[in-house]
Order: C-alpha cells, then structure tokens, then sequence
C-alpha cells in the first residue's frame, strides 16, 4: 500500500509541475527604481520536479546603473510555503534568522555595508505528505541615509 500511495503521490507532483514548461527551475524577479539611479531587484528561484526535497534560494541585489551599489543594509526575506500539505525548511548561513509553523517558513538575513543579501536552503516533505510544490518568495529591502533613499521589491516563484 505504502509503494502505490507513493508512486501516485510522485504521479500527482510530476502531473502538477509539468504544466510549467520547464525541466529547470521555477524563477520570478523583480527590479524597482528607488532614486538617483538606483534600483533594488528581489529574485526567488525554486526547484521544478520534486518527490521529497526541493532546493530554494533568494536574492536581494542593488545596482547603480548596471554596477554594484553598496548601502547601508540590504534585507532579503524568504518565505517558503509548502502547497497540498506540510514542509519543514532549513537555511544555512551565519547570522540567519527563521520562524515558521507547518505550512510556511521565514528566514531573513540583512547585510550591511554590501550590495546583497542572499538565502538558500532546502523544503522538505513528510514521509507520508503529499506536497504538490513550493512558493518561494524574496522580499527585498535597503536603504542608505547618506544617499537618502530606500526601497522595497517582490518576487515569488512557484
């Protein structure tokens, strides 16, 4: 019984994410212009096909132009929610911070003196739940008194 409630299980995820279109990741990003050139971009990445892991990652990046520009802070907040069932969810890194109940998990990282914050981690599904996909989103935020601007951007894959 166990081998059938799986296979139909891997059957449902791999009929749910096939309509995508791609065999890769699944992508969303977002650029906003904040002032004097600057524009702070969120990108969230996830993966396409999975039975019991799926790796996730965000971004916060902030450009003058087409270069690196170096604020003050720069925040990068992930929210991972698992879809038809619970998820637990890991990140790595130094200075990481997370929360989260069955369903969705939050983790944010702010670096200072930088041009980025990133996030990277794994979504995981019970033994016997059946997890559909992930949303995978990136809240990103920055500002720099000297330069006087600050700004927010979006994204969420999945």
């Amino acid at each position: 019984m166990k081998k059938i409630a799986l296979g139909a299980g891997a059957a449902v995820v791999v009929a749910f994410t096939a309509g995508s279109g791609s065999a890769g990741a699944i992508s969303d990003s977002s650029k906003l212009s904040i002032g004097k050139g600057v524009s702070i971009q969120a990108n969230a990445w996830e993966c396409n096909l999975w039975a019991k892991a799926c790796d996730w990652k965000t971004s916060t990046k902030v450009y003058k132009g087409k270069h690196r520009q170096k604020m003050k802070w720069v925040k990068n907040v992930a929210q991972i929610t698992g879809r038809g069932g619970s998820v637990s969810v890991g990140s790595g890194g130094t200075g990481v911070s997370g929360s989260g109940s069955a369903g969705t998990h939050s983790f944010e990282w702010t670096n200072y003196n930088d041009w980025m914050s990133d996030l990277a981690g794994q979504a995981r599904s019970g033994y016997l739940s059946l997890v559909w996909g992930i949303e995978t989103c990136s809240y990103a935020s920055t500002g720099h008194k000297g330069l006087g601007i600050k700004g927010t951007a979006s994204a969420c894959a999945g």
